[in-house]
């Protein structure tokens, strides 16, 4: 075996920049319908967004006639509850990225670019670790923790009670014990879905942000801007500073169930 060539300490060594890399293609931001992806002026900004429910909520209108065909109604009355559509708006999230330079650093542009990927990067993750508190408060809790297959079960029941496909948000580090309880079919090479076709969503910002909880909600709307960098010169301390930053809002109709793991 040749042994290795000794290092010249008077050289320095050699730099590789690693080359930029795309998100993970799963996770909250895939699942969610853009309704607004950086078009005309946001003025959700202000107040964030309300999402009228038109497909939740209508279970105590809708029932079974009980009296007979052509015979006395009695107290037989068709009539119900029209839900409220005044649902707690969703808060826009500004999320942003830094980096920094000295200013004797030739390529301000590199700066500009790390600030830049690191935003497209981790911007998904923390918007699912604050959207992980919504959710929670959101969903009616649910039976004590089980297994993920109870837990799974418990959620496809209250969906299926509503006759619509959802989402299912876990952590990602239930990814794998879905598997390996063949709970995750892909149909088409689509995103995972559930034995009920119910769309996995296990996000990185889950990890934190729901641990051992499962959380059902119906389909996921969204709006954001264009990512914008800003920068600036800190003459004092000799420091080129650039901040990418975008504003999102990710809602829901109806958080739908929530189920606890062991």
């Amino acid at each position: 075996m040749t042994a290795p060539a000794p290092s010249t300490p008077d050289l320095l060594p050699v730099n590789y920049e690693a080359p930029l890399v795309n998100p993970s293609p799963g996770g909250l931001y895939p699942a969610t319908t853009w309704t607004q992806d950086g078009v005309g002026v946001p003025r959700w900004l202000a107040s964030g967004v309300r999402v009228r429910p038109h497909n939740f909520g209508g279970e105590d209108a809708v029932g079974i006639w009980a009296a007979e065909w052509c015979g006395d109604p009695g107290d037989e009355i068709k009539d119900g509850t029209r839900p409220d559509p005044e649902t707690d708006p969703f808060d826009p999230l500004t999320v942003w990225a830094y980096d920094e330079c000295d200013l004797t650093t030739p390529s301000q542009d590199e700066v500009r670019a790390r600030a830049s990927q690191n935003l497209r990067l981790i911007e998904p993750v923390a918007v699912e670790r604050e959207f992980s508190a919504r959710l929670i408060a959101d969903a009616p809790p649910g039976p004590g923790p089980t297994g993920i297959v109870g837990a799974l079960g418990h959620l496809e029941a209250q969906l299926a009670k509503t006759n619509t496909i959802g989402v299912i948000h876990a952590s990602a580090e239930w990814a794998a014990a879905a598997a390996d309880h063949n709970l995750l079919q892909f149909v088409g090479g689509g995103a995972p879905r559930t034995p009920m076709g119910h769309l996995w969503v296990f996000g990185g910002g889950y990890v934190d942000g729901l641990g051992k909880a499962l959380v059902a909600t119906s389909p996921l709307y969204g709006w954001r801007d264009v990512p914008a960098v800003r920068e600036t010169i800190d003459a004092t301390n000799n420091r080129f500073i650039a901040i990418a930053e975008r504003s999102v809002v990710i809602g829901y109709e109806k958080a739908v169930a929530m189920a606890g793991l062991t």
